[in-house]
């Protein structure tokens, strides 16, 4: 598997080349591509993807600044992941990982810097106890690691996550941030009614 990212001239999209081996797939099976760039369903060509060689393959534009989480569904085979990913948060489905296409830093990259006022701007936090699973002192404890506002927290990996907790104490260890990640970007995309409903599926975050 392999994910090949080329930058457009003018900075604002990359062009993602998303390529998985045919052994991975049933002989002669369709494979599409599907995640958030195109609301999960195979609306358009360009995400059935095309079999070159020994390979399955597709190209799809992106815009920079963002992160894309993305899996593979193949007629025989079901549902599954690219192994080259650049990161996995968990899906609305318990015990299930999405894929990622990470481009959130491309365009920091790529735009120039814009000049700082003198005074330091004051960074606006958010409610983290919102989060199924984050209670007063866990918001305490992420907040001390940086983590201050959901957009924070939908671009932490859960190993980091458990590795704050398990340094707060045994307490706190037992806590599972798997489902935190995806309930953040949620909450930062102001997607509420689906925060809700992924919420009312958790017992406790997990």
């Amino acid at each position: 598997m392999a994910l090949v990212k080329q930058l457009e001239k003018k900075g604002s999209h990359t062009l993602v080349t998303f390529k998985i081996d045919d052994s991975l797939v049933s002989n002669s099976s369709k494979v599409s591509l599907l995640g958030d760039f195109n609301d999960w369903e195979n609306h358009d060509s360009i995400f059935q993807m095309k079999k070159e060689g020994t390979s399955y393959i597709t190209s799809v534009k992106l815009e920079n600044g963002k992160r894309y989480e993305f899996r593979y569904l193949s007629e025989g085979n079901g549902w599954f992941n690219d192994s080259s990913a650049d990161a996995y948060v968990p899906s609305p489905y318990y015990g299930i990982d999405n894929s990622v296409v990470d481009l959130s830093e491309v365009t920091k990259k790529e735009t120039p810097k814009k000049a700082v006022s003198p005074k330091k701007k004051a960074i606006k936090k958010d409610d983290l106890k919102k989060i199924e699973g984050i209670g007063p002192k866990i918001a305490s404890i992420l907040t001390e690691n940086g983590i201050v506002t959901f957009e924070d927290l939908s671009k932490a990996r859960v190993t980091t996550l458990k590795k704050f907790l398990k340094e707060a104490g045994s307490r706190f260890s037992m806590h599972k941030p798997n489902s935190w990640p995806k309930q953040a970007k949620l909450a930062f995309e102001g997607k509420w009614d689906r925060l809700k409903k992924l919420q009312d599926k958790l017992d406790g975050g997990k």
